[in-house]
């Protein structure tokens, strides 16, 4: 059966502005009353500063919601929600990483909800919501999805709901300039993982392959220019520019199963998910390599960033070598015992973080289904290595 049968949707949003000078699109928006999501080391950092000096140029008032912490939880969304409605902004921007625009989703996803219970859902509005995103790594600008914790339970809570979309997106390199090497590398194969598990999911689609190829594409051209340079502001331009484009694809396509072991070695481990991630995809793409089409999509992307196949390797075996030796140039560990991470409980653990990884909901659109003892032996990799 062909696969133009069956009905599919391809949402783009938001408008995106990028490059040097962005940040002055602030000053187009017809707002006299703004709310900013954001945390305590934007503002000790100067960051707030950047935004908060074109609303004074601007006339805009402006109050600042702070108390983003990172994982949001449910404690710090009920507060914003409270100074929401007592506020009642017509904008809210949210500047940070993921966790400041998560945060901001989950605020607008619960006033929204309890404005429709004492109005009319007809005449509730949500504010026009700005995302500006102060790491290349998360995607999150673009994506109507976040995670929000339970702060009494622990338990996360996932959110995916339309309005939580921003409806704009403002890229600014300037932002990202003092942004550690280290986190530069970390984040920057968040992206690239985001960009290849969309690429070859088994939601792909002809849009979401086409951001993820060029993401690829661009990760590869510029991460580690970045890495070396934090000052170079084109290749940061370029990262800001890949990471929004591996978010449309991942928001359309869904991710994979480096993504359900990210998070489940990121919990145990306290790990960055950017760093978790680096570490199991290499792992990831060798055993979807068994199956015939995740081979194949993998060529089709080598093909679309303009690589060929290593003599006498398979593609995704040629991608293994790319991604390694990148993260190697990065001084990025290849494995959990390289890392910092107290691996000792490892043999302990291994039971429970073979059964979360199965049940994280990404593994759901991996091109092969592992069965638990595939992903054991996996898990067994991600933590004393191979490569």
């Amino acid at each position: 059966m062909s696969k133009m049968n069956t009905v599919r949707g391809f949402q783009v949003k938001p408008q995106i502005w990028y490059g040097i000078g962005s940040l002055k699109k602030l000053a187009d928006f017809d707002y006299q009353k703004v709310c900013i999501v954001t945390d305590k080391d934007m503002v000790k950092f100067g960051l707030l500063d950047m935004v908060t000096d074109i609303l004074d140029k601007a006339g805009v008032t402006y109050h600042i919601f702070d108390d983003v912490k990172p994982n949001p939880t449910s404690d710090i969304v009920e507060k914003g929600v409270a100074h929401m409605l007592t506020q009642r902004p017509q904008a809210l921007i949210a500047l940070g990483g993921g966790s400041s625009i998560d945060t901001a989703k989950g605020i607008i996803y619960y006033t929204n909800n309890f404005k429709r219970i004492f109005l009319d859902p007809q005449v509730v509005t949500n504010p026009h919501f700005i995302a500006i995103p102060t790491t290349a790594g998360t995607g999150s600008e673009v994506t109507d999805y976040a995670v929000i914790t339970d702060v009494d339970t622990g338990t996360k809570i996932p959110l995916s709901e339309s309005m939580m979309m921003p409806d704009t997106a403002i890229l600014a390199p300037t932002l990202i300039e003092s942004v550690p090497a280290g986190a530069t590398a970390a984040t920057g194969m968040d992206v690239l993982t985001h960009a290849i598990e969309s690429y070859v999911s088994t939601g792909n689609n002809p849009f979401s392959r086409c951001y993820a190829s060029k993401a690829t594409e661009l990760v590869f051209k510029s991460l580690k220019a970045c890495y070396d340079d934090g000052h170079d502001l084109e290749s940061k331009a370029s990262m800001q520019i890949a990471s929004t484009m591996a978010g449309i694809a991942f928001n359309s396509a869904g991710l994979g199963m480096a993504h359900a072991i990210a998070h489940t070695i990121g919990a145990q481990y306290h790990m960055p998910h950017g760093l978790a991630c680096a570490i199991a995809l290499p792992y990831v793409i060798s055993y979807n390599g068994i199956d015939a089409r995740a081979e194949h999509l993998y060529e089709r992307l080598l093909h679309a960033i303009g690589v060929h196949k290593d003599e006498g390797r398979t593609a995704s075996a040629t991608f293994v070598r790319m991604i390694v030796k990148l993260m190697k140039s990065m001084n990025l560990p290849i494995c959990l015992d390289e890392s910092r991470s107290d691996t000792s409980d490892y043999d302990e653990v291994r039971p429970t973080l073979i059964k979360k990884a199965m049940a994280d909901a990404t593994l759901k659109t991996n091109p092969v289904q592992p069965s638990e003892d595939d992903m054991g032996k996996i898990l067994d990799l991600v933590c004393h290595g191979v490569f």
